[in-house]
C-alpha cells in the first residue's frame, strides 16, 4: 500500500512539474520508466487480489445454491414420504372404519374380534402420534437449515463488503519537503488548513522535513 501510494505521488510530482530534482533527459525516461513499471505492477497486484474475491464469492453462490438445491430436494422427499404414509394410514382407518360397520351390524360377534379390531385402533393411533412426532423434527430440521442459509447469507454479504473495499481509492499522503509549509500544501491540494491539521492532528503549524501528511 505504501508502494502504490508513493508512485502515485511520485506520477502526481511529474505531471504537475514539482520535481524537486533537476536530471538530464535520459534519467528522467528511467524515472519515468521506472515509476510506470512500478505502478502497473501495484495495478495487477490490485486486478490479481479483485479476481480471487470475485471467484471466492462465485465459489461461495455456488455453494448455497447446491445447499439450496440439496435442501429442497430433502424436504421434497420428506414431504412425498409423509404424504404416501398419510395416505396408508387414511386407507387402513377406512378399513378400520368399514370393520367397524360391520363389527356393529353383526350380532353376537365374539371377543376376539373386538380385541383384534382395538389392536388395530391403538396401534393407528401410535402411527399418528409417531407421524406427528416426525413432523415436529422435520420442522426444526427446516428451521435449522434456514438458520444456517442465513448465515451463508451474511457470510456472502461480507465477502461483497470486502470487495468493495478492495475496489476503493486508497488515501492520499504527501512528504514535506524542504520549504513547505501547511498552507502551501493545503493550497496545492485544494483543502484547508484546518482540515489537514485535523486529519494529521497537528497541535500547531509545524511539520517538519520527511514529514507523511494524510491528505483529506
Amino acid at each position: 500500500m505504501r508502494i502504490q501510494i508513493r508512485s502515485i505521488l511520485i506520477l502526481t510530482l511529474f505531471f504537475s512539474g514539482c520535481s524537486p530534482i533537476k536530471t538530464s533527459l535520459h534519467d528522467e525516461k528511467y524515472q519515468w520508466e521506472l515509476t510506470i513499471h512500478e505502478v502497473q505492477t501495484n495495478l495487477d497486484d490490485l486486478r490479481h487480489d479483485t479476481n480471487c474475491v470475485q471467484t471466492e464469492l462465485q465459489i461461495l453462490e455456488g455453494r448455497v445454491k447446491s445447499f439450496e438445491t440439496a435442501l429442497f430436494s430433502l424436504k421434497q422427499q420428506e414431504i412425498e414420504k409423509q404424504q404416501g404414509r398419510i395416505e396408508q394410514l387414511s386407507h387402513q382407518l377406512q378399513q378400520l372404519e368399514k370393520k367397524w360397520s360391520s363389527f356393529e351390524k353383526k350380532e353376537g360377534a365374539n371377543r376376539d374380534g373386538w380385541e383384534q379390531l382395538s389392536s388395530h385402533a391403538n396401534e393407528t393411533n401410535m402411527a399418528l402420534s409417531q407421524f406427528k412426532e416426525r413432523m415436529e423434527e422435520l420442522e426444526k430440521e427446516i428451521i435449522s437449515q434456514n438458520r444456517r442459509l442465513e448465515s451463508l447469507v451474511k457470510i456472502k454479504g461480507s465477502l461483497e463488503n470486502l470487495s468493495k473495499s478492495l475496489k476503493a481509492d486508497s488515501p492520499k499522503t504527501y512528504k514535506v519537503r524542504p520549504g513547505d509549509t501547511l498552507e502551501k500544501i493545503a493550497k496545492m491540494h485544494r483543502v484547508d488548513v484546518s482540515s489537514l491539521k485535523q486529519i494529521n492532528q497537528l497541535q500547531s503549524d509545524l511539520i517538519v522535513v520527511d514529514q507523511e501528511l494524510k491528505i483529506p
